[in-house]
């Protein structure tokens, strides 16, 4: 890396801000891989992103915070996929299927980054902290079902209520097959066949 490189993407802009962020997620996934959720401590994230803690906690005030990020960021590469190459299947509900088959074997090459994702959007609050205040939407929540919903019907469909109900429960059932199939309850090819079936009874 030049010189001039290297000062731009340490700098203040919004490029370099831009970089941070990406090394920063990329630790985080990177040890996720390594050993799950407990492998992703916030002082080794930013050792091997190479920047300050205090900037770390800056940008990610929590590990739970950093992990959501990491999450985002890997769905954006699998909508990227089904954008590159959407699936071909003679159906909507199997084309919805396939999305979310494709998403599980994301987490199926990866099961560390599987246990981490899941451990910090799956765990239940501390009880009665709902009853407080309404946390607002991360921008995660429906981004998996309208990726399905673009892939089963096109880009133009308005989804109907009970079209996005469906993909709601077929998104529900995938997150409790993958975490069957992470504490070993079930297999990986058990897994996908339990979603696709899913997608085809409950979309039909």
């Amino acid at each position: 890396m030049t010189e001039q490189v290297e000062e731009r993407l340490s700098g203040r802009t919004s490029e370099a801000q831009a970089a941070r962020t990406d090394r920063m997620i990329r630790a985080a996934i990177e040890l996720a891989g390594q050993g799950g959720y407990e492998a992703v401590q916030m002082r080794e994230v930013a050792r091997i992103a190479g920047v300050a803690l205090a900037t770390l906690y800056r940008y990610y005030p929590s590990k739970n915070e950093l992990l959501l990020a990491a999450v985002r960021y890997e769905m954006g590469k699998l909508s990227d996929d089904v954008h590159t190459r959407p699936p071909r299947a003679a159906t909507p509900e199997r084309r919805a299927g396939e999305v979310f088959a494709r998403a599980f074997q994301a987490m199926r090459n990866d099961p560390g980054f599987a246990h981490a994702a899941l451990s910090v959007r799956q765990s239940p609050a501390p009880f009665g902290a709902h009853e407080a205040t309404q946390p607002a939407p991360t921008g995660t929540e429906y981004t998996f079902v309208d990726m399905a919903a673009r892939a089963a019907w096109g880009r133009g469909h308005r989804v109907t209520a009970a079209q996005r109900l469906a993909l709601q429960m077929v998104e529900s059932l995938w997150i409790s097959g993958t975490i069957d199939w992470l504490n070993g309850r079930l297999t990986a090819d058990a897994a996908v066949q339990r979603i696709r079936l899913a997608a085809e009874k409950l979309l039909t």
